[in-house]
């Protein structure tokens, strides 16, 4: 029997005793032997299936618990963060104070940095006592009288734009058409859509439509803080138009050119006699009606 024969049957165990003798006598018999006892020393390693898969499902059911709760802590932040935002916002504005008077009616109003502000009638300001510390800044409309203590600077902001100082005395007004700033003391900085004007004492600046102009002045002190306003070269318009919200009465004009200019005083503390000064230089008529409180100005 060849060798090949041999070998097949020795590793199936079905040699007989002289086949098995014949197996001994061959040249790679020794070799033989040594391959099938490493053989039977080899044992493959135990690999708990189950107990590593179910390893693998903790960690990751682990894993995935501690991101969650990051989450949901960063969304806790979040939410903490708009609420007090929410908070100091409802705080700061319920901190706004608003300040009006009416017809006929003027008011003196103490800044909380104890600048001093007198308010003209049918006028109106606005400022917050909290975000006052940490920029002085007013809304306004109508006509008023500054006195400001030094510091820091002082806004006041209007329909038409913005005036700004530092320490001084001035008067803003601002209605519909007609935008004036008048320097009594220091340096006021004026800014509009079209400029920036600086003035200083004895300067003003009007600004009526798209035409702003600086001009020279000699009062001392807004005109009606002394029942008396004077214009120069004003539209009647304005003119009345003052007139209406001071007295608080409905004007009514009949063939009445409102275009022309006025040059004169504003009475502030007697209707009949303010009436008859402005009628007078233009040669006009007027009449009250006292139960609807209408005025009546009609030409010639």
């Amino acid at each position: 029997m060849d060798q090949e024969k041999l070998l097949q049957k020795w590793l199936n165990d079905q040699l007989t005793e002289t086949e098995k003798q014949a197996f001994e006598q061959l040249p790679d018999h020794n070799l033989n032997m040594k391959i099938i006892e490493a053989a039977k020393r080899f044992k493959a390693p135990d690999f708990p299936i189950d107990s590593k898969f179910k390893l693998l499902q903790y960690r990751l059911r682990n894993t995935h618990n501690k991101v969650r709760p990051m989450y949901f802590a960063w969304m806790y932040r979040v939410a903490a963060i708009l609420v007090l935002a929410l908070i100091a916002y409802f705080y700061i504005a319920s901190n706004n104070v608003q300040i009006f008077t009416g017809n006929n009616d003027q008011k003196r109003v103490l800044l909380p940095d104890a600048s001093l502000v007198i308010l003209n009638q049918s006028s109106s300001l606005e400022y917050n006592s909290i975000l006052w510390y940490f920029k002085r800044r007013i809304k306004m409309d109508g006509d008023a009288y500054f006195k400001v203590q030094k510091g820091s600077r002082f806004d006041v902001h209007t329909r038409h734009g913005v005036v700004s100082v530092i320490g001084t005395q001035f008067e803003v007004k601002s209605y519909m058409q007609l935008f004036e700033v008048k320097c009594f003391e220091g340096v006021v900085s004026v800014q509009t859509s079209q400029k920036n004007i600086i003035l200083t004492h004895g300067e003003a600046v009007v600004a009526r439509k798209d035409q702003i102009k600086k001009i020279l002045m000699t009062q001392k002190q807004p005109q009606w803080l002394t029942n008396e306003i004077k214009y120069k070269s004003t539209p009647l318009a304005v003119v009345l138009h003052a007139l209406k919200k001071h007295y608080g009465v409905k004007i009514v004009t009949k063939s009445v050119d409102t275009t022309k200019y006025y040059t004169g005083s504003l009475i502030t503390d007697n209707l009949n006699l303010a009436l008859e000064v402005i009628t007078k230089a233009f040669g006009l008529k007027y009449y009250i009606d006292q139960t609807q409180k209408t005025v009546i100005i009609s030409g010639q």
